[in-house]
């Protein structure tokens, strides 16, 4: 099972709020990831792990991987609407099943 992204850009954007720094990303001025390109991540298939669900360790150890993702998913909804982008950017919670 892997996290589905839907590469709305909306985490990139926040990088700088999160401390991004602190994992060696480049920030820029307006806080948003300096690897952000057109809304896309430039260095995608070699992001550290901070940048990758998938890697990421799970917080609490009750969770199982599917629950995490379920879980950062809606982190996920939450940040899209914040940003007002299209909700065909959600990814439906169902295809974890």
């Amino acid at each position: 099972m892997k996290f589905l992204c839907s590469q709305c850009g909306a985490c990139c954007r926040r990088a700088g709020e999160w401390g991004g720094v602190k994992y060696g990303l480049p920030i820029k001025e307006d806080g948003s990831c300096g690897h952000l390109e057109n809304n896309l991540c430039s260095i995608y298939e070699k992001r550290p792990d901070i940048c990758n669900s998938n890697k990421m360790p799970n917080k609490h150890a009750s969770q199982t991987k599917k629950e995490y993702f379920i879980e950062n998913t809606k982190i996920c909804h939450q940040l899209i609407d914040a940003d007002g982008l299209d909700e065909s950017y959600k990814i439906n919670i169902k295809d974890y099943n």
